[in-house]
């Protein structure tokens, strides 16, 4: 009989993924599809190469195996191990098994039922629909599957999936878990590699919010001192220290600390002294033509394709009017409106808006003031002491001004510029 450990209450119950040891870095891993989520993986402990660092992501993964990681990555490996040696209910995994105990927890969460016969096949390579089936329930998608069991599969090889598996294969898709190739095949029979079956347990744990510690946008870092300051999606900033051996990674590939930047989008993995032993970093931006109202934190996007994207601004986003900080409202209107996205809300997290109501051609330039012309006459603003000036994209000082630039600028209550921009 099962013990009350249910998978209606496995989300109380998960405690915190126990770090390992120093990081080995998979050595077979750099460059693979899968790098990313396998890293993490072995940040967590849940994981490790051979000796030689290798993991062999292409290789079968094993239904013993998928049972290790998947209990691991629960944190119940401690549990796991004071099963060794207990007998098992499945008459084909023998008690001396190194990875019995994890079989027998693996069937305690409710995540395998076995075979009739009452056999596991511990040293069987796992097919696509028995992990679509095992991640279905590890997600507790079951009432999901069941709704869906007489979808209607859109790959072009849905006719080999059996009757029993159609629900948790659409469940499992809609839920992000797993997904057909990108030929737009499913393979359901296909045998799922070590890098597939980890992956696909690495989503499943993010979903849930147990892979990451800490994420958000780098609003600050010191690659030298490896420090830093990440602001999460509500607007909540925490400090951040590098551990020596941290494995970093920005846009799937390993880089060193100074390829990180500010208001990149990172995931942190911390170890036990609350340093980052783990950083993914990616960066997706936006560039619009404007932005008006659409409710709440909601947007509507100009592109410049003259399409309108609706789009969502997250409660803690870094919100930026001519380099200054400012309110959502007051980046609404138009002119050009760059936004970096979450990779995987597509939300808005930073956003920077140039917002230039006024311009001229400039007549004369002197002290702290520019004259503009105005018809037969000048028109004469002074700039604010903490003006932002701008040429190209770059920065640049009050003397780089000359007589004729055309200027875009924004004026402060007083009248006074305080941000100019010279369009070439």
């Amino acid at each position: 009989m099962r013990s009350p450990v249910c998978r209606v209450g496995l989300i109380a119950l998960l405690i915190l993924l126990i770090p390992g040891a120093a990081l080995a870095y998979l050595s077979d891993v750099a460059g693979h599809w899968s790098a990313v989520w396998l890293s993490a993986l072995e940040a967590r402990g849940i994981i490790a190469g051979d000796r030689a660092g290798r993991f062999y992501p292409d290789d079968p993964l094993t239904r013993a195996e998928l049972a290790r990681i998947a209990v691991t990555g629960l944190g119940y490996g401690t549990e796991a191990l004071a099963l060794q040696g207990v007998p098992s209910r499945f008459t084909d995994v023998a008690p001396d098994d190194p990875l019995a105990g994890y079989v027998e927890l693996l069937w305690e969460l409710g995540l395998t039922e076995g075979y009739p016969d009452g056999r596991f096949r511990p040293e069987a390579p796992l097919t696509r629909v028995e992990l679509a089936a095992m991640l279905v329930r590890a997600a507790g998608l079951e009432q999901r599957a069941a709704v869906l069991r007489s979808a209607r599969l859109s790959y072009r090889d849905a006719g080999e999936i059996p009757a029993w598996a159609v629900g948790a294969v659409a469940a499992a898709a809609e839920a992000g878990l797993m997904s057909g190739d990108g030929d737009g095949y499913y393979r359901p029979w296909a045998l799922v590699t070590r890098a597939e079956g980890a992956a696909a347990v690495a989503k499943w744990l993010d979903q849930y919010g147990l892979l990451f510690d800490l994420e958000g946008t780098l609003v600050a870092f010191d690659p030298r001192e490896g420090e830093g300051t990440v602001r999460t999606p509500m607007g909540e900033e925490h400090s951040i220290s590098l551990a020596v051996d941290a494995a970093i990674l920005r846009g799937g590939e390993r880089v060193l600390p100074p390829a990180l930047q500010v208001a990149d989008q990172v995931s942190l993995i911390l170890n036990d002294a609350g340093q980052v032993r783990f950083v993914e970093a990616w960066y997706a931006d936006l560039l619009a033509e404007g932005l008006e109202p659409a409710g709440g934190n909601g947007v509507w996007a100009t592109l410049g394709t003259g399409q309108r994207r609706r789009l969502w601004v997250q409660p803690g986003a870094l919100v930026f009017v001519n380099g200054r900080p400012a309110t959502l409202a007051e980046a609404l209107g138009q002119g050009p409106t760059y936004m970096a996205l979450d990779v995987k809300t597509e939300e808005v997290r930073y956003l920077d808006a140039v917002r230039t109501p006024f311009g001229g051609r400039v007549a004369v330039v002197e002290d702290d003031r520019i004259w503009l012309e105005d018809g037969d006459g000048f028109l004469r603003y002074d700039l604010a002491s903490d003006a932002i000036l701008v040429d190209a994209g770059r920065r640049v000082e009050f003397y780089e001004i000359a007589e004729g630039d055309q200027v875009a600028f924004a004026l402060d209550g007083d009248g006074r510029i305080t941000y100019l921009e010279i369009v070439r």
